[in-house]
């Protein structure tokens, strides 16, 4: 991020700075800037509220705050901040924080330790347009940091806790510039070459391993002093008391002052679970497998302690590890509560069931766990037992308790399974493909007896189903298709039960070998309500049209489809078809011969089922046009003869612009040409005569559909019994980026 900043200021400015200490072992860093307010600081054990408040009495307000391990460090000193409030809490407060920026409050600083975050937030800090973000990883707050600085806002504080980042930024701070450091040990030659450029430390904090140090110039930069050292550096901070410096910055790395063996790091693993400090327990054991890396008991307790901060997935990765290198009954008993995290009933219930063998003396939570698994399954009778069980043991737990009521209420209702489609997801789909990959879950809380996959009717032979994390039972398999529509079904047996589920259904039509071009010609003659007047020409020129694509032009047959008489199902089916099949370079011809209507200026192509009386099978220009913006296809060309045709335009066309045909090619388009504006036209088309005529004529090895339209035009005025005047132009809002369909020529 860069800002305009005072270079000569920034030069004529003398900087005093001293690296005191750069110790190896490096867990304090304290950075103290000029100044001579008042300011104090304290530790304790407990968050040092009482100190805070007598301070806040004195108008001294925090600003800095650190925790290393067993106690909490705050500063206090005569800020700017005209009042203050703080909140302490295990998950990042999001919802506290939107109520105190209502109130007038800035996020000023954040850390996390003992097992919380705190979060403080003052008024009159002067910030504008605060944000903050968390995310699960250093590359991912990188990502929020760099999109909030494009912003033009700064790195107010950055924090580490929980497995978490969190990262606030504002406009408003001091900063013409700010730059960022991070490594696994303290940048000091860094921020010496910074120093020297003018920058001043901003911010400080460690986590995943490595120390993270933001530098901002700023308008005018202030002497600074900063201290590395394995202990509360008092004696560094009373000298620079005495030199009128005052601390703005301090981070403890309680992860890097243990240097000890196995048995203090795992021993301090136990402690810190047993207080419920999960995220110190893991780095505890975490540095103990460095020493020991076949202990299963660690890689057991580092699994549970991952399970309780909700990090089932890398859990499960060090409960198979601990039951790799030595099984008992603590690890699966660890894996079962995870499966149960992950949601992987019937494999918690397996594990609970080996623990349930291993252990000499059967504890209660044994047969409550299990009775969990057991209800997740469905298996409410049996959890029903597993409950009384465990409260014969422990018979005040509330959650056997209500455990046990809960199953034994779904004892009395019989669900049916649920089948959900994974692929294919939509009712209908097209594929070019004979082998079709197809997926399914089936969740049902009553025991399943037999499932079948039903394709064309008829049971599909398999090798059987399998149990996915999330499913009861799983579909996951292929199955070979038949040219044509393939309709699938899965049906589901329970005791006195069978569910089926909805039906798939896949046309199977096999991918051209060479050759991208496509056609789909609409004809339609007859009409099942006799409001409208059959016509006797439509078949006849589509069939025609056909021809001429598939002798004269590079439309290879099995691209080009012939619906004759179609209903609109009939319709949407192939252009659904036809978005799933059309790749990023192919060309779609669509032709319409059939009647059209226009009712409240909205134009219509009526297919065969149509009713007078009722829209519901009417084709709508607008439904049209959003089936072409699905289309993946380079060029698409309507072509539609038909009264009121000139509709698909919505009231504005363009005559023909022609440019080289090559270059045009090269380009995205979405064209229509029509037999007239919305206007009557006669069933025995001047217009497709011509249009016929004109394709056959052609010489060329590119024509342009705006060339073919500017032969058309003239021919069918001149010729038309009421001077009809085709149109041509752009479809609005499907992506036409000033290209053309082209017709090739074969060789």
């Amino acid at each position: 991020m860069i800002k305009q900043i005072n270079f000569a200021a920034i030069i004529a400015l003398l900087l005093s700075f001293a690296v005191e200490s750069q110790a190896q072992n490096d867990t304090w860093c304290v950075v103290m800037r000029q100044g001579t307010h008042a300011e104090t600081y304290e530790h304790k054990s407990d968050f040092p509220a009482t100190f805070i408040g007598d301070q806040w009495k004195k108008k001294q307000y925090i600003t800095e705050l650190t925790y290393d391990g067993t106690d909490w460090w705050v500063v206090t000193g005569a800020a700017k901040y005209t009042n203050q409030a703080y909140n302490k809490s295990k998950d990042f407060p999001g919802t506290w924080v939107d109520q105190k920026w209502g109130e007038g409050f800035d996020l000023s600083h954040i850390e996390y330790g003992g097992g919380e975050w705190v979060v403080i937030m003052s008024k009159g800090a002067g910030y504008t347009g605060e944000s903050w973000g968390k995310r699960g990883s250093f590359a991912l707050i990188q990502e929020f940091i760099k999109a909030k600085w494009n912003d033009q806002k700064d790195i107010i504080d950055i924090a580490y806790g929980n497995g978490e980042w969190v990262a606030i930024l504002a406009q408003g701070a001091d900063y013409d510039k700010q730059v960022y450091r991070w490594g696994e040990k303290f940048p000091h030659a860094w921020c010496q070459e910074r120093y020297n450029e003018g920058y001043n430390i901003t911010t400080v904090t460690y986590g995943e391993g490595q120390w993270v140090v933001v530098m901002s110039k700023f308008t005018k930069q202030l002497a600074e002093n900063y201290q590395n050292d394995a202990t509360f550096p008092s004696v560094f901070i009373d000298q620079q008391w005495k030199a009128n410096k005052r601390i703005s910055f301090m981070h403890y790395n309680y992860e890097k002052n243990l240097q000890h063996g196995f048995d203090e790091y795992f021993s301090s693993g136990v402690e810190a679970a047993n207080n419920e400090e999960h995220e110190l327990a893991v780095y505890y054991y975490t540095e103990a497998l460095k020493m020991q890396p076949s202990n299963a008991l660690c890689y057991n307790n580092r699994a549970w302690s991952k399970y309780s901060l909700g990090q089932c997935s890398g859990a499960l990765s060090d409960v198979n590890q601990s039951i790799k290198l030595g099984a008992n009954e603590f690890s699966y008993h660890t894996r079962g509560s995870i499966y149960l995290c992950l949601e992987r009933c019937r494999d918690a219930a397996n594990d609970f069931d080996k623990a349930l063998a291993l252990a000499a003396s059967k504890d209660a939570f044994y047969y409550g766990d299990r009775g969990q698994a057991r209800a997740c399954l469905g298996d409410y009778q049996n959890a029903v037992a597993d409950y009384q069980k465990a409260l014969v043991s422990d018979p005040a737990n509330g959650a056997y308790k209500t455990g046990l009521a809960e199953a034994k209420s779904k004892l009395m209702v019989n669900e049916a399974p649920k089948v959900t489609w994974d692929h294919p997801y939509k009712n209908y789909t097209a594929s070019a493909e004979e082998n079709y990959k197809i997926k399914a879950c089936i969740q049902s809380k009553a025991a399943i007896t037999e499932v079948q996959l039903m394709l064309n009717g008829k049971t599909f032979v398999s090798r059987g189903f399998g149990v996915d994390d999330d499913c009861t039972q799983s579909v996951d398999q292929s199955v070979k298709l038949i040219p044509g529509k393939n309709e699938l079904e899965i049906v589901v047996k329970t005791a006195g039960k069978v569910t089926r589920s909805e039906k798939r259904t896949i046309e199977y039509q096999a991918a051209a070998k060479s050759g991208n071009y496509h056609a789909l010609i609409i004809a339609v003659e007859n009409y099942e309500d006799f409001s409208f007047r059959d016509l006797e020409k439509p078949i006849h020129d589509a069939i025609e049209l056909q021809s001429i694509l598939t002798t004269n032009y590079t439309f290879q047959p099995n691209d080009v489809t012939l619906l004759k008489n179609p209903k609109k199902e009939d319709i949407l089916a192939k252009l659904a078809h036809l978005q799933d099949r059309l790749g990023a370079e192919d060309n779609l011809l669509i032709y319409y011969s059939g009647h059209g209507i226009v009712k409240n200026d909205v134009g219509y192509w009526l297919p065969s089922d149509a009713a007078k009386d009722s829209r519901m099978a009417w084709l709508s220009n607008a439904e049209l046009r959003d089936y072409m913006n699905g289309m993946k296809a380079k060029h698409t060309l309507i072509i539609a003869d038909a009264c009121f045709s000139g509709s698909i335009f919505s009231g504005g066309f363009r005559d023909a612009e022609e440019f080289a045909c090559e270059e045009m090619a090269k380009l995205k388009s979405r064209r229509a040409m029509t037999s007239g504006a919305n206007t009557v036209v006669p069933d025995e088309s001047i217009f497709f005569k011509y249009l016929a005529q004109k394709l056959k004529e052609n010489n060329t090895s590119c024509l342009s559909a705006e060339n073919l339209y500017t032969k058309i035009k003239p021919a069918v005025i001149y010729n038309s019994p009421n001077n009809h005047i085709p149109q041509f132009g752009v479809l609005p809002q499907v992506g036409d980026e000033g290209g053309n369909f082209i017709f090739r020529r074969k060789n």
